[in-house]
């Protein structure tokens, strides 16, 4: 069995049900990001994927979207 860690625990014990809604959800990491979506039949109740960062910007999401 493989184990998980405390920190992933915690996102799926938090997230899962939101998740198993129907709903996504995407986590920022300080390296990359955690996406949680349903899965599909026959799949885990939680899809995870993880991507990493190609970039980090120091702005927040109102600011690059100002003025629209």
């Amino acid at each position: 069995m493989t184990s998980i860690s405390k920190e992933l625990e915690r996102i799926l014990e938090d997230y899962a049900p939101i998740v198993k809604e129907g709903h996504q959800v995407l986590i920022g990491l300080l390296d990359g990001t955690i996406h949680l979506e349903k899965g599909q039949e026959g799949e885990a109740p939680v899809q995870i994927r993880v991507s990493p960062l190609d970039e980090r910007l120091e702005i927040t999401v109102d600011t690059l979207f100002q003025g629209m």
